[in-house]
């Protein structure tokens, strides 16, 4: 095999996952397109151990043809990267980097299994190295600063939901541990058939490795279309009104003032509100004004909609508002804190920005709890290690709203609404200050979140709100920023995995599409247009029970991370200090001495 046929396969996997993705992808195509990028590693290991090999022997003159695993494997990710998500550009220019960052960091990871394998385990059971490198990058890929969930491998089934069932146990993950296995036994079974045709294998061997690949694919497709068609939802009903006001984030947002926008709200609202209605959800910096918390009661958009809920008491309103919090001198040192640069009082001088959903009562003495939002877009909400190179906070991308690192909550957020005049919350920042109410009926208590935009990528994130008592989980998101390209849609879709992964209805507020709501099965209800002001109502269930991937998270990348680190730290050791390896493995592999026999 020459080289430009090398990079032609790794151009074939990037098409392959490209073509697959959602949401005009072929799904299928996903289960061997991989397989071209694993042949071309494949191929380059076979050759770099013979010559390993050869040179261990002393052998002279053995020609060493240097191959590029790492350029390979970037082709396929840039590639891939960029025909999926190529509609960042319309927000920002510096998704060139984001997208050419994001392979980079995956052909890292592929070419850490590349080293690994070179080095260590036989060619049989190598491919576990990759599954562990792989599961492990992205679980990692969730949680620091510039996370970047959106092409987790096992989000390609989005809309297939019907395939994936089994999300309750293993979550996004377990899809993409499912993939990549699928992609190994695929290449095992052409490699059988390759030498059956060359005269070195029988044709059971081949018949053997056929079967385990499509048992690989088939099982977990049948074991979840089964449990789609017999899984019945439950929990108790509750009506919800979802509204998409539709404004344009590039000029309404700037031209219309915070009454109209609130206006145009509630007048959305008013044609689907009924007696019977208990939330009604809006999307994301829905309330235009940027407010101090501690002033919120007094803001002009709350009035209204105050107002708006005296003639419909039974329901309470769920609202997107930018707001500003201060903060008191011993805690200045916090991520996102922010300072006046005209006072020089300390009590005054520091503060946080917050992008925040608030739920507000008809009775404007009850206190409005609120949540900030906690997974940050990278750039635009979140400058990465802003805190030990300060000048980066300059670079933050405007998207209209706050920007630059904006303070959040701690942990999840759950909103308890004990009747219709009565909203409190647990968790995130105000944990510590619980106010004492009067017992409820629980018959009318709901516990709901609300995931703000980014925050619903994140499986382990919605699995920490449900874990913590969440029975319905609402989305408030604007996606308006990408315009009508698969950016919107394929944000919309996601959030079927985070139904089925938790087993919880979901109602989702989009400012210009997609609104919908979505079943504890995926399946979605009532999809509204992309561009058009809309209101719909749907009786969702709110369901108490916990499925396992609710009660114990991501275990597949809690595990897989440290198995990947301690791998790589192998792999360095041998890299650094080969000839002290040798040594070492001789001492352990070699026969203890027998003790002398004493008469």
């Amino acid at each position: 095999m020459k080289k430009i046929h090398l990079w032609l396969l790794a151009l074939a996997s990037g098409l392959l996952l490209a073509a697959a993705w959602p949401v005009n992808g072929f799904t299928p195509l996903i289960f061997f397109a991989l397989v071209p990028l694993f042949g071309a590693e494949d191929f380059v290991l076979r050759k770099q151990k013979e010559y390993d090999a050869a040179k261990a022997q002393g052998k002279t003159g053995v020609k060493h043809t240097r191959y590029h695993v790492f350029g390979y494997s970037y082709l396929s990710f840039a590639v891939w990267n960029a025909l999926t998500t190529w509609w960042i550009w319309f927000s920002t220019p510096a998704a060139v980097l984001a997208i050419g960052l994001n392979a980079l960091l995956m052909a890292f990871t592929f070419t850490c299994f590349h080293y690994t394998c070179r080095h260590f385990f036989k060619k049989g059971s190598r491919w576990i190295i990759l599954f562990v490198y792989w599961i492990g990058f992205e679980y990692f890929h969730h949680n620091w600063d510039v996370s970047w969930p959106w092409l987790t491998l096992g989000n390609v089934f989005s809309t297939r939901p019907e395939w994936v069932q089994w999300y309750e146990i293993t979550g996004v993950l377990g899809g993409s541990l499912w993939i990549l296995i699928c992609n190994a036994a695929i290449l095992r079974w052409i490699g059988f058939r390759k030498a059956f045709l060359n005269g070195l294998t029988s044709q059971k061997s081949v018949f053997n490795a056929s079967m385990l690949a499509a048992g690989l694919i088939f099982l977990p497709f049948l074991a979840s279309v089964i449990r789609y068609y017999t899984y019945r939802p439950q929990g108790k009903p509750v009506e919800v009104v979802v509204v998409q006001p539709n404004l344009d984030p590039y000029s309404d947002q700037f031209d219309l003032t915070p009454r109209d926008a609130a206006r145009r709200m509630l007048q959305l609202a008013q044609s689907q509100v009924s007696e019977q209605t208990r939330f009604i959800v809006t999307p994301e910096s829905m309330l235009q004004e940027n407010v101090w918390e501690d002033e919120m009661p007094y803001c002009t958009s709350v009035r209204m909609v105050q107002h708006f809920l005296k003639t419909r008491p039974n329901a309470q309103l769920v609202a997107g508002i930018s707001s500003y919090s201060r903060v008191p001198p011993s805690d200045s040192a916090m991520q996102g804190v922010r300072k006046f640069r005209y006072t020089d009082n300390p009590f005054l001088k520091y503060y946080r920005a917050h992008n925040s959903v608030i739920v507000i009562s008809a009775d404007a003495m009850m206190p409005m709890p609120i949540h900030h939002k906690s997974k940050l877009t990278p750039g635009v909400e979140i400058m990465p290690f802003a805190g030990k190179l300060k000048f980066v906070e300059k670079l933050a991308i405007d998207l209209g709203g706050t920007t630059g690192t904006l303070g959040i909550d701690p942990g999840p957020t759950v909103f308890i609404s004990d009747n219709p005049l009565c909203c409190r919350v647990e968790g995130g920042s105000y944990a510590e200050h619980r106010r004492a109410f009067k017992p409820a009926d629980t018959l009318q208590r709901i516990k709901f979140s609300d995931i703000i935009c980014y925050e619903s990528v994140f499986g382990d994130y919605v699995a920490s709100c449900v874990r913590a008592g969440a029975e319905l989980l609402f989305v408030s998101t604007n996606d308006g920023w990408w315009g009508n390209t698969p950016g919107h849609r394929q944000h919309a879709s996601y959030a079927r995995l985070r139904a089925i992964e938790n087993r919880r209805d979901i109602a989702r507020s989009a400012n210009t599409g997609i609104s919908c709501f979505i079943d504890q099965k995926g399946k979605v209800y009532q999809a509204t247009p992309y561009w058009e002001p809309a209101c719909i109502k749907r009786q969702l269930s709110a369901n108490r029970a916990l499925s396992p991937y609710a009660r114990y998270g991501d275990v597949l990348g809690r595990c897989a991370l440290p198995l990947s680190l301690f791998f790589l730290l192998l792999t360095l050791v041998y890299r650094f200090f080969p000839q002290a390896w040798r040594n070492r493995v001789k001492l352990i592999r070699a026969p203890s001495p027998t003790p002398e026999r004493r008469d």
